[in-house]
C-alpha cells in the first residue's frame, strides 16, 4: 500500500482495544494485533516503514493485509503529502518546515531537522530547552537553504571552493512538544518512535536539543533501524560510571544516561572524544568503549579510524561542552580546554569520509545574547551534513 497513513484524528481511544469514531457515531473494536499495528501510526508513517521497525519482512504480506483492513474500516487513513513550499521556509538553516508525514513521504528531504526543547534531566543549570529555537534563530546567517528549477542550490564556500550542500534537501519538522514535560517519560516515547521512522525511510535525522538524556531515546530509535550500531560521543564527560540494562524511566538523566547504550548490545562500538572530568576513579572503559581524552583525537585521526570499525553505522552525539569554553560557553557544565571548532570540525568530517554516519544530535546548548555560540554549534552541523551528504563526501 502506497502512501503515508496516520491514525484516523476522528478516533479516540476508548479502551485498552475499542476506539470511539466523533464523525460517524460509532465504536470500532480491534483485536491486541490490529490495536497495536494501529499504534505504529500514532506518527504518520509508511507501511514499509513500519515492517522495517518491527522486524517482520518474512510477514510483510499479512502486516500489509492487516493495514488494508485498518484503512478499510477507517481506523488509519492517507496523508497527503506535497512538496515543499519555499515560502514556509522558518527552520534550521531557513530549510522548509514539513509535517513528519511530508518529511516521510516522497522525495523531499535528505535530512530532516527535530528539536526537543527538554531539560528536565539536568542536574546543574537548565536552559538547554531554549537550545533549538536559539540555533535555528541564528544558523540563516551562516547558510541559507534554497532551491532553485528543484535543486537545492547550496552556498559557494571561498575558503574551500566548493558550494556546501549543493543538491542536499533539508527539511525541518519542528519540535517534540508538550505542555510539560514528564522526566523520561511520553515525549521519550515520541521521539524514539520518530527518530525510528526517520531511519527506516533512509533520512539524516538532525536532533536539537535539550539536555544529553535525549540521546538515549534517540539511540534506541536509530537500533529500529540499525541492529546494529556505533556511536560517536563529543563531550567534555563520560557520562556513564558502569554498563546498566535496568529500566532507565527511574534515574536516567544528562550525567549518566551513556549507561545504558553502553550496556546495550546492539550497540557495538563507542568512542569518545573530548573526556576531561577530573574523578575519583579512573572511568570503567568495556572492550567496546575507546576513548581519547582532551583534544588527543586531532592528531590521531589515522589511529581513530583504525579503531572504528568499518562495516558499522555511526550515529553522532556531540555535547557542546566538548568544545573549549572560550569557544562554547553557552553550555550548562562547561569545563576548561576542550576542542577549538576548526579542530573538531577537521576530526568530524575525517571521519565522516571513511565512515557511514546515519544520524546526529547536538545537545547542551544554551540560548545566549549573542549569536557567536549559536552559529558555531550551526557550523558543525553544517560540516557534518556536507560531510556525510554533500560534495565534502565526495
Amino acid at each position: 500500500m502506497n502512501g503515508v497513513l496516520m491514525v484516523n484524528p476522528e478516533l479516540v481511544r476508548t479502551g485498552e482495544e475499542t476506539f470511539w469514531d466523533v464523525a460517524e457515531g460509532r465504536e470500532i473494536r480491534l483485536g491486541p494485533a490490529l490495536t497495536s499495528l494501529v499504534l505504529q501510526f500514532a506518527v504518520p508513517s509508511t507501511v514499509d516503514a513500519v515492517i522495517s521497525g518491527l522486524k517482520v519482512t518474512n510477514a510483510a504480506a499479512t502486516v500489509a493485509s492487516a493495514v488494508a483492513e485498518l484503512v478499510t474500516r477507517r481506523v488509519l487513513v492517507h496523508h497527503e503529502t506535497r512538496a515543499p513550499d519555499n515560502g514556509r521556509a522558518a527552520g534550521l538553516f531557513r530549510s522548509p518546515v514539513l509535517s513528519v508525514a511530508e518529511a516521510l513521504g516522497g522525495e523531499v528531504a535528505d535530512a530532516v531537522v527535530l528539536g526537543m526543547p527538554y531539560d528536565v534531566a539536568v542536574t546543574y543549570r537548565p536552559g538547554t530547552r531554549f537550545g533549538p529555537e536559539y540555533l535555528r534563530r541564528v544558523s540563516g546567517s551562516l547558510f541559507q537553504y534554497k532551491v532553485v528549477d528543484g535543486l537545492p542550490r547550496g552556498m559557494h564556500d571561498p575558503v574551500r571552493g566548493h558550494r556546501v550542500l549543493e543538491g542536499v534537501r533539508l527539511a525541518d519538522i519542528g519540535n517534540i512538544t508538550g505542555t510539560v514535560f514528564t522526566r523520561n517519560g511520553s515525549g521519550f516515547d515520541a521521539l524514539k518512535q520518530i527518530m525510528s521512522r526517520l531511519a527506516a525511510a533512509s533520512r539524516f535525522p538532525v536532533l536539537l536539543g535539550g539536555d544529553h538524556s535525549i540521546t538515549l531515546p534517540a539511540v534506541q530509535g536509530m537500533l529500529s533501524a540499525y541492529p546494529r550500531l556505533g556511536v560517536l560521543h563529543i563531550d567534555a564527560h563520560a557520562d556513564y560510571a558502569v554498563a546498566r540494562t535496568d529500566d532507565w524511566r527511574e534515574d536516567c538523566h544528562h550525567g549518566n544516561f551513556m549507561s545504558w547504550i553502553v550496556g546495550d548490545e546492539r550497540v557495538e562500538k563507542i568512542a569518545q572524544f573530548g573526556i576531561r572530568q577530573l574523578t575519583e576513579e579512573e572511568t570503567y572503559t568495556p572492550d567496546k568503549v575507546s576513548r581519547w581524552p582532551g583534544t588527543t583525537a586531532s592528531g590521531a585521526v589515522t589511529d581513530v579510524l583504525a579503531a572504528l570499525p568499518e562495516d558499522l553505522p555511526y550515529y553522532l552525539t556531540i555535547d557542546v561542552d566538548g568544545l573549549d569554553p572560550a569557544t562554547m560557553p553557552a553550555t550548562g557544565t562547561p569545563l576548561p580546554g576542550g576542542f577549538g571548532a576548526p579542530q573538531l570540525i577537521a576530526l568530524l568530517e575525517a571521519v565522516c569520509a571513511e565512515r557511514r554516519l546515519v544520524g546526529m544530535d547536538v545537545v547542551e546548548l544554551q540560548s545566549d545574547t549573542a549569536d557567536g555560540p549559536g552559529l558555531v554549534a550551526a557550523e558543525i552541523v553544517l560540516r557534518v551534513l556536507d560531510a556525510v551528504l554533500g560534495r565534502g563526501r565526495r
